[in-house]
């Protein structure tokens, strides 16, 4: 059997604090995968929204031809990264 976890949380905190067993952490932590946040890492986003359309594209039989500038920047803005402007040019 095979078991991904994944959290956002500090377990170690919570193992500190009483709230999440000791146990289970070393039984979990076999092997560990620290991935910061997407908006830490905003240059991979063209990568992954060109994967992700490329995925659909094949999953739903469409012809997708790729992401507009402005959508990706959009999706910039929404990592909480860039300074974001409402126009509608």
């Amino acid at each position: 059997m095979r078991l991904v976890a994944a959290t956002n949380k500090d377990l170690m905190e919570l193992i500190a604090n009483g709230t999440f067993r000791e146990d289970l952490y070393y039984r979990l932590a076999v092997f560990t995968v620290a991935l910061p946040p997407l908006r830490e890492r905003i240059e991979e986003l063209p990568l992954l929204a060109h994967h992700f359309i490329e995925k659909c594209s094949k999953e739903f039989e469409k012809r997708i031809e790729g992401i507009r500038p402005r959508a990706l920047s959009a999706l910039e803005c929404m990592s909480g990264r860039e300074t974001c402007v409402n126009s509608r040019t």
